[in-house]
């Protein structure tokens, strides 16, 4: 029997569905407080194959998607969903908008890239020896403090960088040389990027406003790339308001000024 993917799961199965795609090489487990207290939505948080629980399954973009087109099909009241993506999951979050418009109702793109260069793509797999060298417990306390986690997610993080690999990385980095914006997509789409991240990722996240229809780009003030867990009560109040159609808290700062 085939394995399916490892899915996390919080609400009741009759409310509206929001589906959190994590980064890379996090899990689902990454998104812990929002499952907790979006108790009035059924949120499905899975493992991405080559990730945690899901860490057997090969990983292509292709396959990613029909899994989740099948997830939410088998899962979701109305058989569409909300989606919230950080990072890779951002990614995945944009193929998904192409290949199933049908069954994606409002986003959520947080720190996430458009299509990188093969210089880009070969720069950011340098990374690959420091995977091989350090334990997962020193890599968690590596990324806790680079990007502000709590140090009490550590451990959740360690066992995801154990069952992460080199061979993943690569393929994860794959998959951004052919990242298709949806530029067709009618689904609200907000682009979310830390203040602290990267230039590239600010970038990223100007193209990503520019071109997707109607997209609202904001700046969060004070976090880094995992602000889902740097600040949890904020991103869970951002998907909370952007999902129903509410006023975004009066934090942010637009992504792209007039």
């Amino acid at each position: 029997m085939e394995q399916k993917l490892f899915v996390h799961e919080s609400g009741n199965p009759k409310n509206p569905t929001i589906l959190f795609l994590h980064g890379s090489p996090l899990s689902g487990r990454m998104w812990q407080p929002q499952l907790e207290n979006l108790d009035e939505f059924h949120c499905l948080a899975p493992d991405l194959p080559g990730h945690g629980r899901s860490a057997t399954l090969p990983l292509s973009m292709a396959d990613i998607v029909q899994r989740l087109s099948e997830l939410i099909e088998g899962t979701s009241p109305n058989g569409k969903t909300h989606v919230v993506g950080l990072s890779f999951g951002g990614v995945v979050a944009q193929a998904l908008m192409v290949a199933a418009p049908e069954q994606v109702d409002h986003v959520i793109l947080s720190g996430t890239a458009a299509r990188m260069s093969k210089l880009l793509v070969w720069m950011s797999m340098l990374n690959e020896p420091i995977l091989r060298m350090l334990r997962p417990k020193q890599l968690a306390a590596v990324v806790c403090w680079q990007f502000g986690i709590p140090a009490k997610y550590r451990d959740q993080l360690s066992d995801d960088f154990a069952a992460f690999s080199a061979k993943t990385l690569t393929d994860v980095m794959t998959t951004y040389l052919d990242i298709e914006i949806p530029t067709k997509t009618k689904s609200p789409t907000l682009v979310a990027v830390g203040h602290k991240e990267t230039i590239y990722a600010k970038s990223a996240g100007r193209l990503l406003t520019r071109t997707i229809p109607g997209a609202k780009g904001v700046i969060v003030p004070n976090c880094g790339h995992v602000w889902n867990l740097e600040a949890p009560v904020l991103f869970t109040d951002t998907v909370r308001a952007w999902v129903t159609d509410r006023e975004l808290p009066t934090v942010f700062q637009p992504l792209i000024s007039a």
